[in-house]
């Protein structure tokens, strides 16, 4: 069985804290007796609990009334169907109630058929257990009602459910090793074993997993605690199965692998440590507020004790901006914070986008799992990933993604972990994120960019000249380091014979390409991606020249009503080919269109815009 970590649009959650989540979002809970009857409710759902068993647990020993009750159920109902939706209803029952909810609205219903799964399907491929069971360990966030009365806590269900989260842990530790992955389930097996200290059988496992993961130190540490716990609170030895695991750990022989053959598997001599972050840039200058933004968000989180997500941030911004050269610099500066290892890819947003299936098996490869024990699914891949990183200081860094559906599945699930991301667009749709947006440069960086490739003395020999460079450049980071770059491969030309030629509109956009870099595709990129009605918008509003205009002005030139003005203009914003003017007055806005975008539309080129648009600008 495979669990869907998004979940049910209706989501009642009470392994951990109380929650009621619809699409996502938590939902205000109701006051304090109709939230904790409701939690009671839910532990023992479809069953009939008498009314002097409800107000012992909700109201306390002869504290609570039938009149109290039953005003606690009616406010109760009210809130279920009003937040709800009605999916549970509360019934009365001879001289009790029921809650009716459909089990996949409950996560200790799912997680205790992913459980029941596992039992009756022992002839499955391990690997496809071992992602089902990890996915059903993340429905947990705490231990069951945390933070409810301990009148409710002290219910035997409530023990029940305990009992099966180390019951499903005992089982992942002992298919984590036969599959040679331990490293995967030692964290949470540790964590668990802590709230636990006289659970012999998931201290067992636990000792199995040191062992495993190549620790026979610490499993034979956690053997010696474990034998003291029982031998000074509750003077007994430990069991058989302790003991031999402890005397296998001694005689050096660690616990069977199991049938698998292993390259099937991650193998367990060393934990597998990514690299894929690309060089950093030698001459990368410039953007000081946005790398302090982003270095103290991504590491400045990570020892948050509190934290349970994994930070996030994101550099947003128009092509050529050095997007992906701030996050190539941002991910070696903060290398030592993330000591497991960086994962990278290039998502191609602006493009043809990668699917995430695709980047998720490059991932699992690289994290060391065979290509043949790459799921075929793509949640179970998901699964798979977020447990192979959990517990790890890991930072995955996404390239130039389309949208927030491709990064989503992508995000590690562990707190530990960290995402730094780049787009055109600003995914404010990715939760928790922190987003930076960059722009041109100004003069000076420009310059000094300039300088960085081609050498201070030629820059300062011919300072006008650099000037206007940058300036043709519309100081775009890509369009100057082609600029560089082409000067730097003719040291003895002068900056103004480049200047000359950018100096003509018509071919200007032609002439900042070298190599693989041309601003022209970037340009190329975006506008494919922009609704095909507001393409006729962009091309009158660049016929207006180097000017201001208003949404009034566009409005006008393009024959739209102000609602369609709003949002061309929005459209056109957001695709980075016009900016905001700041007017200095409050709710006045003044737009552009930018200068390289202009050329772009007003002299396409051989492989510019398609004549099928109609847009014949000079027409």
């Amino acid at each position: 069985m495979i669990l869907d970590k998004i979940g049910p649009a209706y989501d009642f959650q009470i392994l951990g804290p109380l929650q009621v989540r619809v699409d996502g979002t938590a939902l205000t809970l109701p006051a304090r007796h109709p939230r904790m009857l409701l939690a009671v409710l839910l532990l023992h759902n479809g069953e009939i609990l008498p009314e002097g068993r409800l107000l012992e647990q909700v109201w306390g020993h002869g504290v609570g009334s039938t009149i109290a009750l039953r005003t606690a159920v009616s406010r109760l109902r009210s809130w279920l169907r009003d937040k709800a939706g009605g999916v549970a209803e509360v019934e009365h029952v001879g001289g009790g109630y029921r809650l009716r909810l459909p089990g996949r609205f409950l996560d200790a219903a799912r997680f205790r058929a992913a459980l029941a799964a596992d039992f009756d399907a022992p002839g499955t491929d391990p690997h496809q257990r071992l992602a089902a069971l990890m996915g059903a360990l993340e429905l947990w966030h705490g231990s069951v009602l945390d933070g409810a009365p301990e009148g409710v806590r002290e219910e035997s269900e409530v023990r029940a459910l305990e009992d099966e989260h180390a019951l499903c842990l005992q089982r992942l530790a002992a298919l984590a090793i036969s599959v040679q992955m331990p490293e995967l389930v030692l964290p949470r097996a540790r964590a668990l074993a802590r709230t636990r200290p006289f659970d012999e059988p998931l201290h067992t496992r636990l000792i199995e997993l040191h062992a495993a993961c190549g620790r026979p130190a610490e499993a034979l540490m956690e053997y010696e605690r474990l034998r003291s716990r029982l031998a000074e609170e509750l003077g007994i030895a430990p069991s058989a199965d302790a003991q031999h695991a402890y005397l296998t750990v001694l005689n050096q022989d660690l616990p069977s692998s199991g049938s698998l053959d292993r390259s099937h598997a991650v193998s367990r001599d060393h934990q597998v440590v990514p690299r894929q972050t690309p060089p950093d840039i030698a001459d990368f200058t410039g953007r000081n507020k946005a790398v302090a933004v982003l270095l103290d968000h991504l590491c400045g989180l990570l020892d948050d004790a509190s934290r349970t997500t994994a930070p996030v941030a994101g550099i947003t911004g128009p092509a050529g901006a050095g997007k992906t050269a701030l996050a190539v610099h941002i991910a070696h500066r903060i290398e030592a914070a993330y000591a497991d290892g960086q994962l990278y890819a290039d998502l191609r947003g602006a493009d043809i986008p990668e699917s995430p299936a695709r980047v998720l098996g490059r991932f699992l490869r690289a994290l060391g799992v065979a290509k043949n024990a790459v799921p075929d699914d793509p949640a179970e891949r998901t699964a798979l990933y977020r447990s192979l990183v959990s517990g790890r200081r890991m930072l995955v860094v996404l390239d130039d993604a389309a949208d927030e559906a491709q990064v989503r599945p992508l995000l590690p699930g562990a707190p530990t972990c960290g995402v730094l991301m780049t787009s055109r667009s600003r995914l404010v749709g990715v939760g928790g994120a922190r987003i930076v947006e960059i722009d041109r440069f100004d003069a000076d960086h420009a310059i000094q960019l300039l300088s960085a490739v081609v050498g201070h003395e030629r820059v300062t020999a011919e300072p006008a000249a650099a000037a206007e460079l940058v300036a043709l450049c519309d100081r775009l980071p890509l369009a100057v380091r082609v600029c560089a770059a082409r000067l730097a491969a003719r040291p003895h030309w002068p900056l103004e014979g480049l200047v000359a030629l950018l100096r003509d509109e018509h071919r200007r956009l032609d002439e900042l390409s070298v190599a693989d870099l041309a601003v022209r595709d970037g340009l190329r990129q975006s506008y494919a991606r922009m609704r095909k009605e507001v393409r006729p918008t962009l091309a009158r509003l660049a016929r207006l020249g180097r000017g201001e205009f208003t949404t009034g002005t566009v409005a006008a030139v393009c024959g739209l009503d102000h609602g369609s003005a709003v949002d061309h203009l929005g459209i056109l914003v957001e695709a980075r080919f016009v900016s905001v003017v700041d007017t200095g007055q409050a709710g006045r806005f003044h737009y552009r269109v930018d200068d390289l975008a202009r050329l772009f539309v007003l002299h396409p080129g051989s492989a510019g815009l398609e004549s099928s648009e109609g847009l014949h600008i000079h027409s």
